[in-house]
């Protein structure tokens, strides 16, 4: 078995959401929060065989960044990784000890909201998070326009960033914690329920992320 590129991008981007998770056989990777507010399903170009959990992803990860081109295989208890002379068995986790993904997908049937998201607009939301010092990232409607916006919602009176990203009927504000938005580089269709329940769809990956409760729509009928 063999881990390189996109899916080490991947691995990545998982150890972000969660520092553990669980792998099981086949070409599908699955992670969620510790607080369940994030799920992720990738399609990997590499295929996993054997079924064991790693506790500390990111170590894991930075053990692979030894080796030039490592081939790993799974044994009962540990991970061998071999590169030429070079070798580490690598102990693997029990499974009782970290929270796995659920194997249950979350269906986002009949969403009121749906826009495209590209990397570009992100970036730039996410650089005015930042320079603007706000919390939040609200995707919000206004009967007309769709907005994905930087805002601080404990400060109405603070500065706000927004970007145009779609055309919507109704009146909502849809509100997700900076953290959440762990999403790897690339562009997404969106879809958002009312019900809070949003889908980030990538061309290999998809995230499910909670709104929080703050949230709010109005269906325009």
């Amino acid at each position: 078995m063999k881990l390189e590129g996109r899916t080490l991008s991947i691995l990545k981007n998982f150890a972000s959401i969660n520092p553990s998770i669980m792998f099981r056989p086949g070409d599908v990777l699955k992670t969620m929060s510790p607080n369940k507010t994030i799920l992720a399903h990738a399609k990997l170009k590499d295929s996993v065989d054997g079924q064991f959990a790693i506790y500390d992803l990111s170590k894991f990860l930075s053990v692979l960044s030894l080796f030039d081109k490592p081939t790993l295989t799974a044994q009962d208890k540990f991970m061998s990784i071999v590169d030429g002379q070079q070798r580490v068995n690598y102990t693997f986790a029990d499974p009782k000890n970290i929270v796995q993904a659920s194997e249950k997908t979350p269906q986002v049937s009949d969403p009121e909201i749906t826009f495209k998201l590209t990397q570009a607009t992100l970036d730039r939301v996410q650089k005015a998070m930042g320079v603007l010092k706000l919390p939040e990232l609200a995707v919000v409607g206004d009967c007309s326009t769709i907005f994905v916006e930087a805002v601080d919602l404990k400060n109405p009176s603070a500065d706000n960033f927004a970007v145009i990203v779609g055309s919507t009927s109704h009146k909502f504000k849809m509100i997700f914690k900076s953290e959440n938005i762990k999403v790897i580089a690339g562009d997404y269709d969106v879809e958002i329920s009312s019900k809070g329940i949003s889908h980030f769809k990538g061309d290999d990956i998809d995230y499910w992320i909670v709104a929080e409760a703050s949230s709010t729509f109005e269906a325009n009928v």
